[in-house]
């Protein structure tokens, strides 16, 4: 058995008298040609006339995400272009944004990585910073009382274009659409009033209509303005399996549909043990974006069983305040406790996230980039590779019967 870790793999091997379930995205084939596929979603618009809609724009932005998604940005962006010239609107007159959200800023020297050497040469690119000054303009408030602070790059602008990849999300149900936006280009004050939905039930995985934290992003996207989105569903080797392009409302749902085929995945049985990647770099990057995978396997374990979290996190913790969230308390309950009894804060919300698993399951990582004393303020033990997380697992497990292994974890959606 082998399991996504950075840009390799982790291995071991499970004894022959546990019933094992592999957990991982459907396997779906990738189109033949990538490019093909976006210019079909851009000529067949859903919702509205796609590219038509930016004709006679004199200032283009096109958002796309940082390198912590997986996007293939080069081969939206020479197809989008190719498109955006033929209706007369040149390379001079676009820019690309990173939308960053509250991550660290993409430094010049990653556009090349996220956008494409041929395309970094050709447009300006920027990258959003939320805590930048003058970066940041309000233009109201949403009906659920989000303040709207977005990128001012992004409102100046008079053809506003949105990329970005569906996949599971643990808060807003499945990525991309408007979030691109709202969460890739807000300030602080909107991105904290936004997951601090994440307390309320329907703000859940997967789930999409009724969920709070999607519905105030939609209506926000909606209210600031976008032309048009560009998403894409991939599959488990990071090929497009289709892509969709149109209305930020509808072409979303519509790639929704086709992302529920890919993700959702039924599991027979709940299992002892679970050995979890989050799906390799950069979704391993740091505990930050690792902590999905630990979230989205949690319901496939029983009660006081155990989870092999698989995550090289060559960044660490990757955000300081989720490291504070986690010192605001002793154990894990204490933690929650803490984060429901104050203001919401961004990194706080991902310690009380880590520990909603941890009250459930035991967690042993498997992190090179993890040391001792970052692993006890995680509230979890560390082993050196999977086989001796394996070994260590067993030993406290007995009675084992049945393990799950979820290769993919930040992609899959278990449904018992």
């Amino acid at each position: 058995m082998k399991v996504p870790y950075g840009e390799g793999y982790q291995t071991g091997e499970l004894p022959a008298g546990l019933r094992v379930h592999e957990v991982a995205p459907r396997e779906v084939a990738g189109v033949t040609g990538a490019e093909a596929e976006v210019r079909r979603a851009l000529e067949n618009p859903i919702g509205n006339r796609g590219v038509e809609e930016l004709r006679g724009a004199q200032k283009v932005v096109i958002v796309v995400s940082d390198l912590t998604r997986p996007v293939p940005n080069a081969v939206i962006l020479t197809v989008l272009l190719e498109k955006l010239n033929a209706i007369g609107i040149s390379d001079e007159q676009i820019t690309i944004l990173v939308g960053a959200g509250l991550h660290r800023p993409a430094p010049p020297e990653e556009f090349p990585l996220i956008v494409g050497p041929e395309v970094a040469a050709r447009i300006k690119v920027i990258s959003h910073d939320a805590y930048a000054p003058g970066v940041l303009q309000q233009v109201g408030v949403s009906s659920r009382g989000t303040p709207i602070w977005l990128n001012r790059h992004y409102l100046e602008a008079d053809g506003r274009i949105l990329t970005g990849m569906i996949d599971p999300h643990q808060i807003v149900g499945y990525s991309a659409g408007a979030k691109s936006l709202v969460i890739g280009c807000g300030g602080e004050a909107t991105i904290r009033a936004n997951h601090a939905h994440l307390v309320e039930p329907e703000a859940v995985l997967g789930r999409v209509e009724g969920n709070p934290a999607r519905e105030d992003i939609d209506e926000i996207g909606g209210r600031v303005g976008i032309d048009l989105v560009v998403n894409v569903v991939l599959n488990n080797h990071k090929e497009i399996v289709r892509a969709v392009a149109g209305h930020y409302l509808e072409a979303h749902r519509a790639g929704v549909a086709v992302a529920r085929e890919v993700s959702e995945v039924p599991v027979p049985e709940v299992a002892d043990l679970a050995i979890v990647s989050p799906g390799g770099f950069p979704k391993d990057i740091n505990l930050y974006q690792a902590q999905k995978g630990l979230y989205h396997a949690t319901p496939v374990v029983k009660e006081g069983g155990i989870i092999i979290l698989c995550a090289e996190c060559r960044e660490g913790a990757g955000e300081d305040r989720f490291i504070a969230g986690m010192r605001a308390g002793n154990t894990p309950a204490t933690v929650m406790e803490s984060f429901r009894s104050r203001e919401f804060q961004m990194g706080f919300h991902k310690a009380f996230l880590w520990c909603r698993s941890l009250v459930h399951a035991r967690v042993i990582l498997v992190s090179s980039g993890v040391d001792d004393e970052l692993a006890r303020v995680m509230m979890v033990r560390k082993a050196p590779d999977l086989q001796a997380a394996i070994d260590l697992a067993l030993q406290e497990l007995p009675g084992a019967r049945v393990a799950a292994v979820l290769p993919k974890a930040n992609s899959t959606i278990p449904v018992l």
